[in-house]
């Protein structure tokens, strides 16, 4: 008799993944949003796929350099800790990122010590990593990721900002809190004068038909969440998609930068 024929064992459940971005200067004379995405769409086997939005702030040149700064770093640690060390836990990836971003604080803080004009450079930084089972956020500032699931778009981020504090507070309305004169206002951010004191993580279960939404205040500021999930939810294609809210975004008067991130898993 035969023996009996070994299988090779072969991956299940493999899912792949669209994206398309999109940025504009809005009403601003320098565009100082920075954005960080993969070569290219394919399929999330072996390591993460990193994508994140940074939002510069503290005067041209010094907000342009800070959110180049906070993408060129992170991107410099995906290589180096997810590319070469290949399939890791999302913990392990979610520690990594934390101190990705604490040494990039310092580093951008560091160079702002180095000239008048950049003095208190700094920056937001909402990064996502989509592995083939979780999502891993990593999160300071008041950009934002936002995440469609069954028709139900949720914001997977917390702004940090005086107006969202007096929100948990109980002190200012949530419907008031676009209006509010303090809301441009953060607490947290890359960079500037004081060290990072914290750095929000999020790790969720991945699920196929997920779009992952991240963007800059320009954007939200200028659409209703309801238009966000009409937008994301209609175009099948992440590209139009991040196109069709940013210019719903110019059209709306938006007066800051602009950007739009989009992920269809």
């Amino acid at each position: 008799m035969d023996a009996p024929t070994k299988k090779k064992s072969v991956e299940t459940n493999i899912l792949s993944f669209d994206y398309g971005l999109c940025t504009h200067i809005g009403k601003r004379q320098h565009n100082q949003d920075g954005v960080l995405v993969p070569s290219a769409p394919g399929t999330l086997i072996g390591y993460g796929k990193l994508f994140a939005v940074a939002d510069g702030m503290g005067g041209h040149p010094g907000g342009g350099i800070a959110s180049r700064m906070a993408c060129d770093r992170l991107s410099d640690f995906y290589e180096r800790s997810i590319l070469r060390k290949g399939r890791q836990k999302p913990a392990d990836i979610s520690r990594g990122l934390v101190e990705a971003v604490i040494r990039t604080d310092r580093a951008i803080r560091l160079q702002g010590h180095s000239g008048y004009k950049l003095q208190d450079m700094g920056t937001t930084l909402s990064c996502l990593i989509i592995t083939r089972t979780h999502s891993v956020i990593v999160h300071v500032g008041d950009s934002r990721i936002y995440r469609l699931r069954k028709g139900s778009l949720s914001c997977l981020t917390v702004d940090h900002t005086f107006v969202q504090d007096m929100i948990f507070e109980g002190e200012v309305d949530p419907a008031q809190a676009q209006s509010h004169p303090l809301r441009h206002m953060l607490t947290s951010a890359v960079g500037t004068g004081e060290p990072l004191e914290w750095v929000d993580t999020r790790i969720d279960g991945l699920k196929s038909r997920d779009c992952f939404f991240l963007c800059t205040d320009g954007l939200y500021n200028a659409i209703a969440e309801i238009d966000i999930l009409h937008s994301l939810a209609e175009r099948s294609i992440a590209a139009d998609t991040a196109g069709e809210l940013v210019a719903r975004a110019v059209k709306n008067g938006a007066r800051d930068n602009i950007t739009a991130v989009v992920v269809k898993i």
